[in-house]
C-alpha cells in the first residue's frame, strides 16, 4: 500500500513538473513572439524610411549633377557673355536692350 501511495505521489509531482516545463516554455514562446511582432514593426518603419531617404538622395544627386554642369559652363566664355547679358542686361557697343512686361 505504501507502494501505491508513493507511486501516485510521484507521479502528481512529475505531472506539476511537466505543467511547470510547459508552462515555461509557453511563457517563452509569447515572449519571442511579442518581440518578433514589435521588431517587425520597427523595420517596417526604418524601411519606409529608408526609402524615403533613398528618393531624398537621388533628388539630391540630380541637383549636384546639374549644378556640376552649371560649373563646367561658366569656364566657357560665349555661355558666360550670355549669362551676363541676361541678368544684369549688359549690352555691347551700339546695342539697345528692349524690356518686354510679361
Amino acid at each position: 500500500m505504501k507502494e501505491t501511495r508513493t507511486s501516485s505521489i510521484n507521479r502528481k509531482g512529475q505531472r506539476r513538473r511537466m505543467r511547470l516545463f510547459f508552462f515555461v516554455i509557453l511563457c517563452f514562446f509569447v515572449w519571442t513572439s511579442y518581440t518578433l511582432f514589435l521588431q517587425s514593426g520597427e523595420l517596417s518603419k526604418k524601411e519606409a524610411e529608408l526609402e524615403v531617404l533613398k528618393q531624398e538622395s537621388a533628388v539630391l544627386q540630380q541637383k549636384q549633377d546639374n549644378l556640376t554642369y552649371e560649373a563646367s559652363r561658366l569656364n566657357d566664355q560665349e555661355y558666360l557673355a550670355e549669362l551676363v547679358r541676361k541678368r544684369i542686361l549688359f549690352t555691347k557697343q551700339g546695342e539697345s536692350i528692349y524690356i518686354i512686361p510679361d
